[in-house]
């Protein structure tokens, strides 16, 4: 799933070493020293699982041929592949705790769709997006918002309204988390209690002697009833 970032690095490598058109074409041959620089480069950029599958005895000396199995390798346009393709594409799920994530995923399966010939007009594509939302308020106003903005539909417009959906969530999530931050300041300033697991500071006894800390530290009922009355009868005789 990952050929087309492969295949950007590797023509942009070739268009360095000005041998791009030539491979790309497939018109022309290259020299002796072109042809050796284009398979050192293919061998050293194809993973170890991959080698085996397209390069043979057949073509090991031939680095046009080569560029040729690759990419009829990945990007074959039989049916059964395309298929392959555009189910990626349409079992695609939508998660609204991941909406950046949904939208590279749709991006990488609409730049798959090109590669292996799956032509469909641009606006049916992104009515398939929209059929991807949970049919929820906020998504269906957003669903609404698109069909409704007067622009052709394409997967590009679909896209940049989730972003902004997303944008907001985050926006969102950040004012929720100061407004907690602010409400536990207000609600725990001059307090002198300790919690389970943790000694406060301003509490009127040390740390080491915090029942929070040391339960085991913490008298019993009679214990502290005894020591309670102790006190009392001390108070009286004073």
């Amino acid at each position: 799933e990952n050929f087309s970032m492969w295949r950007l690095g590797v023509v942009n490598l070739l268009d360095l070493l000005k041998i791009k058109d030539t491979v790309i074409s497939q018109k022309s041959k290259l020299s002796n020293s072109e042809e050796l620089i284009l398979r050192t480069v293919l061998a050293a950029k194809l993973d170890a699982t991959i080698h085996s599958n397209v390069i043979n005895h057949n073509n090991k000396e031939d680095g046009m041929e080569i560029w040729k199995t690759i990419n009829e390798y990945f990007a074959s346009n039989q049916s059964s592949n395309r298929a392959r393709v555009w189910n990626n594409f349409s079992l695609l799920n939508y998660d609204d705790n991941d909406v950046n994530g949904f939208i590279t995923q749709v991006r990488a399966a609409i730049e798959k769709m090109y590669e292996v010939g799956i032509n469909i007009d641009i606006d049916v594509v992104g009515y398939e997006i929209i059929k991807k939302f949970p049919k929820t308020p906020e998504l269906n106003s957003i669903a609404s918002a698109i069909t409704h903005s007067g622009q052709a539909m394409t997967p590009d417009l679909v896209l940049d309204h989730l972003r902004l959906h997303a944008n907001k969530q985050s926006i969102s999530g950040g004012n929720s988390v100061t407004s907690s931050q602010q409400v536990s300041l207000f609600t725990d300033y001059k307090s002198t209690k300790c919690k389970p697991n943790a000694h406060n500071t301003q509490a009127p006894h040390p740390q080491n002697r915090c029942w929070m800390l040391h339960p085991h530290l913490q008298p019993s009922n009679n214990q502290y009833s005894s020591e309670k009355g102790d006190r009392s009868e001390h108070n009286k005789k004073e």
